[in-house]
């Protein structure tokens, strides 16, 4: 009760941002539903059956000319890698939860400078949706500068930012400091183009702590008998994305890399992967396909894709999927996983179904 009462509150203090205007013209109302059927099969065990909820609404308010502020809610727990509610539990209420809560400003003396601080949706560039360290429904939190050049030809993107990991009353706190640059280069009259960037990602206070979020599971990576991290995290990150539209069918192929140069082995990650065509009007469709390998220290566990072998690293394999367009706002979603957890010894299969109808509003 106390969170519906805080989620109505947000969205009537964001409303009193704009009472001076016209409140319809500042401030816009979106969200999204998803209803998912999920069966996963993990080693020898019987496959786990369950369907799950994934509903989001969010306010975006124009606060003036430079700067506008948004709030997200979301179903699901504090998990950073979900927004999902699983269904079967006697009926019981679903959690709310705040998914975002930022404020951007593009300041007029700057062109192409954009500053956002809060809990806000992932900056850094992610090739063809490449989750190879980053899980899509990952909302960071701390602040960034988000510069923008472009011309006729390219654009250039510039990311800094300061991540505030986990706060520890005694002890040091553990924070990210990063930056990424990315190029985007088009051709055949915008037909085509190609992007190439990469990122450097460092932890500050990693080695010696428990995992983030879990301090009881590590996600895959190294831990010591304490269940401490034994490695630093300073990712070094590759990546490009080739684009071109096939007789008004757009066709995108990618690659990604990433190495812990903090780790002296196990520090690695990559993932190669095509998409084909776009899901927009309705009978329109899309299919992807990527495979990856993500050795134990390469990359944080808990920060990863949540559904590639269950989340977490150690892990290999493949991800197929496609997409339908049924109606205006409503797509109907597959995805199959099949990966190989244990990279070193002990192998097991991991096999994981999703079946989706997502509508938006």
């Amino acid at each position: 009760m106390n969170r519906i009462v805080v989620m109505v509150l947000g969205v009537l203090l964001i409303s009193q941002i704009s009472k001076a205007d016209d409140w319809s013209d500042n401030v816009k109302v979106k969200g999204d539903l998803r209803y998912r059927y999920e069966m996963i099969k993990a080693g020898s065990s019987d496959a786990r059956n369950r369907n799950r909820l994934r509903a989001r609404v969010a306010v975006d308010a124009k606060v003036n000319d430079i700067t506008k502020a948004y709030v997200q809610f979301a179903t699901g727990s504090n998990d950073p890698v979900s927004t999902n509610q699983t269904l079967g539990d006697g009926f019981s209420t679903k959690s709310i939860m705040l998914d975002m809560a930022y404020f951007n400003i593009k300041p007029e003396q700057v062109a192409g400078l954009s500053i956002t601080a809060g809990k806000f949706k992932n900056p850094f560039y992610k090739p063809g949706s490449s989750e190879l360290l980053w899980d899509s429904d990952l909302n960071p939190e701390g602040g960034t500068a988000h510069y923008t050049k472009e011309t006729n030809n390219y654009e250039i993107e510039l990311i800094a930012a300061g991540l505030w990991i986990t706060e520890r009353s005694t002890a040091k706190d553990s924070w990210m400091a990063s930056g990424e640059g990315v190029f985007r280069y088009s051709l055949n009259d915008s037909k085509s183009n190609f992007v190439v960037g990469g990122g450097y990602y460092s932890y500050i206070n990693g080695k010696g702590f428990a995992p983030f979020f879990d301090s009881t599971d590590p996600m895959g990576n190294s831990v010591d008998g304490s269940g401490n991290y034994v490695n630093d995290f300073k990712l070094m990150e590759a990546f490009v994305e080739l684009n071109h539209e096939f007789d008004k069918m757009p066709v995108t192929v990618f690659g990604d890399f990433v190495n812990n140069t903090a780790a002296d082995s196990l520090n690695t990650g990559w993932l190669f992967g095509v998409k084909a065509g776009k899901t927009k009007d309705t009978g329109s469709w899309a299919v992807r396909y990527n495979y990856r390998k993500l050795e134990k220290d390469a990359v944080i566990g808990i920060f990863t894709d949540s559904d590639f072998r269950g989340g977490g690293t150690d892990a290999k394999g493949h991800e197929l999927g496609g997409s339908y367009q049924v109606m205006k706002n409503g797509t109907f979603n597959v995805s199959y996983f099949i990966n190989k957890i244990g990279l070193n010894n002990n192998e097991t299969d991991f096999d994981r179904l999703q079946v989706d109808l997502q509508l938006k509003f």
